[in-house]
């Protein structure tokens, strides 16, 4: 499997405004997963970004990417390697999780809680948009939430103003789920 020729094929679809679905064999899967856990250990960013965009574009849901996924969770990426990795998470640990009727690692819930006090104010947002995915296992996090909401002059910014919306949005959804 040539990582740069997909990876090119990917971006070039997603210039076009497609979906850039790719659908791995299973040996190709393979491939990605033993190249993601290697770049993680070498620290490799450039072909860690190309393998984590290929994991990202994954037509199927392949659950053994979760342990190479959580451990770049857990790692000190920059922050767009920590944004793939958390759309990795979204696809390949909570949808598989919720395909096959299983809840959530506490490992995963976390590394998800400790990501939510990044300086970054764009890693915080999609680690919002992955907790949304949770479902109602991602009430977890709602204590959490007062202690990252951005004050109103941060607003302009439009991440943090999204990380706003974003808390608002999950509040609302979970009130039901809160103690008088």
């Amino acid at each position: 499997m040539n990582l740069q020729e997909q990876f090119d094929k990917i971006m070039c679809e997603l210039k076009q405004g497609h979906r850039a679905l790719v659908r791995f064999q299973m040996s190709e899967l393979e491939i990605l997963e033993v190249k993601l856990n290697t770049n993680l250990e070498t620290k490799n960013y450039d072909q860690l970004e190309k393998v984590l965009c290929l994991v990202e574009h994954s037509a199927a849901l392949h659950p053994k990417f979760e342990a190479g996924i959580l451990k770049a969770i857990n790692s000190d990426l920059p922050d767009h390697l920590l944004i793939f990795a958390l759309n990795g998470a979204r696809k390949h640990i909570i949808q598989a999780k919720f395909q096959r009727g299983q809840r959530l690692n506490y490992e995963f819930l976390e590394a998800l809680k400790k990501l939510l006090q990044s300086t970054s104010p764009e890693v915080v947002e999609w680690t919002l948009r992955t907790i949304e995915e949770c479902g109602n296992q991602g009430v977890y996090f709602l204590r959490e939430f007062d202690k990252i909401k951005p004050p109103p002059w941060k607003w302009f910014n439009p991440h943090q103003r999204a990380v706003r919306e974003i808390i608002t949005l999950l509040e609302r959804r979970w009130s039901r789920f809160e103690k008088p």
